[in-house]
């Protein structure tokens, strides 16, 4: 059974609506979740302004000897001074992200509350990946600090038949917004904060006897579980703390603007050895077809004759090829199994299809992500390796870079996990490679915050 409830968010103070002082305007203090901020981007968000809540969601990279200290005192400061400060009434956050994909114009429509913590043999919350030990560690370790969270999970869920939490979502939406921003590079977020108890419980009622699938979070959610079995080891924790409970976005399976992209793979200083394992397996289990920057999407089917070099003018801007690469790639059908291979000659674009597979057992093993680790990645690279060598990126164009520059040997471009198939692998508990799926987009962090200090 899963227990949703409303908490008092930490928000920032000053929105450009407002009188100038506090935290400044709100679209440049908001970053991405931890996981996709690369060090550029880092320094960016730094010099984008002095209370860019980077500062405390990526301790991970701080600039400091001890970063997870380091959020915690920032924390403190701006709570001092305030720049953030607790709302005094318990409360649901009403969303609504527009962004751009594929040429389009998409709004997803969600909900931040609390959900109770629920161990994954429950069958409440069900995950579908695997994750990394340190990236969970780094996350525990920030909790303890700084007793607080800064970014949601996305979790998805079905709704009723009557579409009840859908329609309070988009009946909320409709009214004057607490927050209208839209950050630089990041999609545009309206947020309208919920205070009346009867809308809340009737949340909560209607999600009471949903399972609820872990979108996008998991390393979040595994520290948020073990920080828990931290603190109960030392005392009792109460059914009503925060620590208890973890602030969640809420978006319907079926919602529009609820869109995945592939996560791709990009093969770092491999071993000599390795590296040519991965070239004689792909060479001996897939169909290989050359694609060329020209072709564009006509590729696939058309094939393609020579390739160019990765980001060179003749088939355009290095974006303009990771776009094309990825429409001739096109969505999965049935069973297929392909994915495109950037470098697996000098300068290449390869889109693979594996020949002769026999037939999955089930629905895992199926998935073009375990088709990849199980007949190429796995076999190539000792197990102990793996964490070093293979480069999860959510970025096709740092991808083809990558390759570009000689960062990586060879890369994998990846296709979307169908949404089906996702809903059935999960709701079987089983667990895909790591980062297999790609959410877009990332729900941002600094909007609300979650304190862990006292209840909720």
């Amino acid at each position: 059974m899963a227990e949703t409830r409303p908490f008092r968010g930490i928000r920032y103070t000053h929105a450009p609506s407002e009188k100038p002082g506090g935290a400044g305007d709100l679209a440049l203090n908001l970053c991405p979740p931890f996981d996709v901020i690369t060090q550029e981007l880092q320094k960016e968000l730094y010099e984008r302004s002095p209370f860019n809540i980077v500062r405390l969601e990526l301790a991970r990279r701080g600039l400091t000897e001890d970063p997870y200290l380091s959020a915690a005192e920032t924390q403190r400061e701006w709570m001092a001074s305030g720049v953030l400060r607790r709302d005094e009434e318990p409360s649901v956050y009403v969303t609504e992200e527009t962004f751009e994909f594929a040429g389009q114009r998409l709004v997803r429509g969600g909900v931040i509350t609390a959900v109770r913590l629920e161990e994954y043999d429950r069958e409440v919350v069900l995950p579908h990946e695997n994750t990394r030990t340190e990236w969970v560690n780094d996350r525990v370790r920030l909790m303890g600090a700084a007793q607080a969270n800064y970014s949601p999970l996305l979790m998805v869920y079905r709704d009723d038949m009557r579409s009840t939490v859908g329609g309070i979502v988009r009946a909320v939406a409709g009214g004057q917004p607490t927050l209208s921003v839209k950050p630089p590079d990041m999609s545009a977020l309206r947020m309208w904060r919920v205070t009346d108890p009867g809308t809340q419980q009737v949340i909560s009622d209607s999600l009471a006897d949903s399972q609820l699938f872990i979108a996008d979070g998991h390393h979040r959610y595994e520290a948020a579980l073990r920080y828990r079995s931290l603190i109960r080891s030392g005392r009792e924790v109460g059914h009503n703390e925060s620590i208890n409970y973890r602030m969640v976005l809420l978006v319907s399976v079926d919602e529009p603007g609820l869109i995945t992209r592939g996560y791709h793979r990009a093969i770092v200083k491999p071993a000599e050895d390795e590296l040519g394992e991965l070239k004689r397996l792909l060479r001996t289990l897939f169909n290989l077809e050359p694609w060329s920057p020209q072709a564009g999407p006509a590729a696939r089917s058309a094939g393609g004759s020579s390739a160019s070099r990765p980001g060179g003018s003749s088939g355009g801007s290095t974006r303009e090829i990771a776009v094309a690469f990825a429409d001739a790639l096109g969505g999965r059908r049935g069973s297929e199994v392909v994915f495109g291979v950037i470098g697996l000659e000098p300068g290449s674009y390869h889109i693979a299809t594996a020949r002769d597979l026999a037939p999955a057992r089930d629905l895992l093993e199926d998935s073009e992500y375990s088709r990849l680790h199980d007949l190429v990645i796995n076999p190539a690279i000792a197990t102990q390796r793996r964490d070093g060598v293979v480069d999860v990126q959510h970025d096709l164009v740092r991808v083809l870079e990558s390759v570009q520059s000689g960062e990586a040997a060879i890369a994998f471009a990846m296709r979307p996990v169908p949404m089906q198939e996702f809903i059935g692998i999960v709701t079987r508990g089983w667990r895909l490679p790591p980062k297999a799926t790609n959410f877009f987009p990332k729900p941002s962090a600094g909007a609300v915050l979650q304190t862990l200090e006292g209840d909720l």
